[in-house]
C-alpha cells in the first residue's frame, strides 16, 4: 500500500503540477516539456501495464476537458501508449540517462503522430508543420527534461520492480 501511495503521489505529481505550474515556467518560445508524457513513462515502468492503461485514458479524458470538439482523442492516444510503456518495464536497463531519455522522447513524438494524424485528417500541412515545429522540439526537450524526474523516482525506490 505504501508503494501504491508513493507512486501514486510521484506520478500526478509530475503530470499535473508540471503541466500546470512548471512547464509554463520552462517553456522556451512556446515549447515546454510534456510531463503528462513523462508521468506515464513513470508510472508505466513503476507499475505495468494494466495501470498505466488506465492513467493514460484518465489524464487524456482530463486534458481532453479543455477542448471538446476533440474529446476522447488524449484518451485514446495515452491509453494504449501506457500499456505499451508498461509491456516495456523490466527490458530496459534502469540507470542508463540514453535509454531514459531515449523511451521519453519516443514516447512524446509517438503519441504527438497518432493525436495529429487523427487531428489532421490526413492533411499534409496539417501533419508535417506541427510535428516537425511543435512535436519534435517538445520530444527532444521532454526527454532532456524526463531523465533527472526518472533518476529521482529511482533514488526513490519507484522504479526497478518485477511483476
Amino acid at each position: 500500500m505504501r508503494d501504491f501511495l508513493r507512486i501514486t503521489a510521484l506520478w500526478i505529481g509530475v503530470a499535473f503540477v508540471g503541466d500546470t505550474i512548471i512547464g509554463p515556467w520552462i517553456s522556451i518560445r512556446g515549447i515546454a516539456p510534456d510531463f503528462s508524457i513523462i508521468a506515464l513513462v513513470l508510472l508505466a515502468l513503476a507499475a505495468g501495464p494494466v495501470p498505466a492503461t488506465l492513467a493514460g485514458f484518465v489524464v487524456g479524458l482530463v486534458q481532453d476537458l479543455s477542448n471538446p470538439s476533440l474529446l476522447g482523442l488524449h484518451a485514446l492516444c495515452k491509453a494504449p501508449l501506457g500499456y505499451g510503456l508498461g509491456r516495456l518495464r523490466g527490458r530496459l536497463v534502469y540507470g542508463l540517462p540514453v535509454v531514459e531519455g531515449a523511451v521519453v522522447a519516443l514516447s512524446v513524438l509517438l503519441h504527438d503522430i497518432v493525436f495529429l494524424l487523427v487531428q489532421s485528417r490526413l492533411s499534409d500541412d496539417a501533419f508535417l508543420t506541427p510535428l516537425l515545429g511543435q512535436s519534435l522540439p517538445v520530444a527532444i526537450y521532454s526527454g532532456l527534461i524526463g531523465v533527472p524526474i526518472i533518476r529521482f523516482a529511482a533514488a526513490l525506490g519507484v522504479l526497478g520492480g518485477e511483476d
